[in-house]
């Protein structure tokens, strides 16, 4: 191999890293997605009729079940239990007879997942619709 396309070569090489350096960067500079709160039609839309897997904070992953009379079913790993939803404005209201959880929640998108909040706005569990 010549000087000349020795240093092509190392240019080029140089450039790709520059390339790929330049991408991260920006990759790593884009900020995470703002949460924007679900309104009442569209989350009714979201939920109704439904069944969601989520990945609750404090149990892991827990299927839930929203039927359309608004009767709620859900299970996870420690059993099931079953109560009553409903939605008001931008919050998904839960009333389980045996889980820890009775009010109503936020509910935002942040980019193409949801999150749904306790009551006191600490986040309760995240899912794909």
């Amino acid at each position: 191999m010549n000087t000349l396309s020795a240093c092509t070569l190392a240019a080029q090489r140089a450039l790709a890293v520059l390339a790929l350096t330049g991408a991260a960067l920006s990759a790593a500079q884009t900020p995470p997605a703002e949460p924007v709160p679900v309104e009442n039609a569209a989350l009714l839309a979201l939920v109704s009729g439904q069944r969601l897997h989520t990945d609750n904070v404090q149990w892991g992953p827990v299927q839930l079940q929203f039927r359309e009379n608004g009767t709620l079913y859900g299970n996870n790993k420690g059993g099931t239990d079953s109560g009553k939803w409903r939605v008001e404005g931008s919050t998904l209201c839960l009333e389980w007879r045996r889980w820890d959880y009775a009010g109503c929640g936020l509910v935002q998108r942040v980019g193409d997942r949801y999150q749904h909040l306790w009551p006191n706005g600490t986040l309760h569990f995240t899912f794909q619709p």
